[in-house]
């Protein structure tokens, strides 16, 4: 039980880019568990993320090919359509009251970025758009990523759910999130 306590402290410590108390959690996971591997493997990875700079990366398949997308990838054959149609899921997410938060935002910014650019271009959020560009109605739609979600695309897959009516299900580094057309997510927002 206390286990999963300080791994929930741990946790949104780096939800909230907090690397001091991120640090102090997992010193504190390494004294009250030295001998649980598991523990320690995943305690590391969540302090690494707040480390982390590497360039997310989500997988989806559609109409049985495997597609990869990275943050804010132009290289992709459909890229014109898929931002196209990112630009809608954008509209259609700020007509329901959604709104793009810079706390999310983990490296420095260049002068010419802004808070919608960079959180738009998010990689779960191309695959997502690739998923409606290349078939309208899909029934599910499934998406793999190599790093822990961010809040806004947490918030965000949420309310796509509900807006198009449709179950998202994205695997991230750390848990299965099933969003459902309900606007609910499986993890009850504890990511």
């Amino acid at each position: 039980m206390l286990s999963c306590i300080v791994m929930a402290l741990l946790s949104g410590a780096r939800n909230h880019g907090n690397i001091q108390l991120s640090e102090k959690v997992y010193s504190r996971i390494k004294s009250l568990f030295p001998d649980e591997k598991k523990f320690l493997i995943s305690g590391a990875i969540l302090l690494s993320n707040v480390y982390s700079s590497r360039v997310g990366l989500s997988w989806t398949e559609v109409n049985g090919e495997l597609v990869q997308f990275k943050a804010h990838d132009r290289f992709h054959p459909t890229s014109s359509e898929i931002y196209a149609e990112l630009d809608r899921l954008f509209s259609e997410l700020i007509q329901h009251g959604h709104g793009l938060g810079s706390s999310w935002i983990t490296r420095s910014m260049k002068e010419d970025e802004i808070i919608e650019s960079v959180l738009c271009g998010h990689s779960e959020k191309l695959a997502i758009a690739f998923n409606f560009i290349q078939q309208p109605i899909p029934s599910i739609i499934q998406i793999t990523k190599n790093l822990r979600v961010c809040g806004d695309c947490h918030e965000a897959r949420k309310l796509i759910a509900k807006i198009r009516q449709r179950h998202i299900i994205v695997r991230d580094a750390n848990r299965i999130h099933h969003f459902y057309s309900s606007g609910q997510c499986s993890c009850q927002d504890h990511f």
